[in-house]
């Protein structure tokens, strides 16, 4: 019997418009009347939900920052946290900073970014929401180094954006993936639009998910799970079914225990079909 559905926000829940589809929230909403845990499961900071998650009734928990944060929904109370230490993250940074790429930490649930990568986003080739979630959600400081020294807090996440040339480069991207592989003590995966997503080693969705299940005792094998890009792979083989969209990347597709229609298609309602889970 799965009591726990996690779901992947962008690709996965919200269609190409950010939007929760009516039957999919619909459908959502009439299992976790039901005791159904639902649990959103995104690369996102706590401050950069989706609006329509805020409004999802149900919601209790929901894991940040590819599993480095849980947060109680209603309140934005970090249940657990699993952060990059900020002696390990501040060399990394300072390689990163001289390079026109948008190095963006998230800690304590918020987003921040170096004033001078601002204009950075509008290079980006990404949809007009996309690019609008970003600009709402980042804090802009001038020296994210010297920010991050100050404050002297450890970091959920790093994320790495970069901005596209004429001919559809990404600029920098070669250099950031040089320089992120000199440091093994942190996990790097791809959000799903070929950015660079950086976590404690081990730190994963799956790892998050796991400790949620155990909090709430819920076993693995009652949880469905849905994403759609590299930093939802642990997550999809981790959950009792994992399930990847239609318009999923191939390795969630591979790892995945069943393939569903798009999140264009009421994907998620269909694979709870598929597997019994509506009544």
């Amino acid at each position: 019997m799965i009591r726990l559905i996690a779901f992947d926000m962008d690709g996965t829940v919200l269609d190409d418009h950010k939007k929760i589809l009516p039957q999919t929230k619909e459908v959502l909403e009439r299992l976790a009347e039901q005791g159904i845990e639902l649990v959103p499961a995104t690369g996102r900071p706590f401050c950069g939900l989706s609006p329509e998650i805020e409004r999802l009734q149900g919601v209790r928990y929901v894991i940040t920052c590819n599993g480095a944060g849980i947060y109680e929904k209603e309140t934005g109370n970090c249940l657990m946290g699993d952060n990059i230490s900020l002696d390990s993250l501040l060399p990394l940074l300072t390689e990163l900073e001289p390079l026109s790429v948008m190095a963006d930490p998230f800690l304590k649930g918020k987003a921040f970014m170096s004033e001078k990568n601002r204009p950075l986003v509008e290079k980006m080739h990404v949809s007009e929401e996309l690019k609008e979630y970003i600009r709402t959600s980042r804090t802009l400081v001038p020296d994210l180094v010297e920010y991050l020294r100050e404050r002297g807090d450890d970091v959920e996440k790093l994320t790495i954006n970069f901005a596209e040339n004429e001919d559809g480069v990404l600029q920098g991207y070669d250099e950031v993936l040089t320089i992120v592989r000199k440091y093994p003590q942190m996990n790097a995966v791809s959000g799903g639009i070929r950015n660079i997503e950086i976590t404690k080693s081990g730190v994963t969705k799956a790892s998050a998910l796991m400790w949620l299940g155990e909090y709430l005792a819920i076993d693995r094998e009652e949880m469905i799970a849905f994403g759609d890009s590299e930093n939802d792979l642990e997550m999809l083989r981790a959950a009792g079914i994992g399930v990847a969209m239609e318009n999923a990347e191939e390795e969630a597709k591979e790892v995945a225990d069943f393939v569903t229609l798009s999140n264009t298609d009421n994907g998620i309602v269909y694979a709870l079909q598929k597997f019994g889970v509506l009544a």
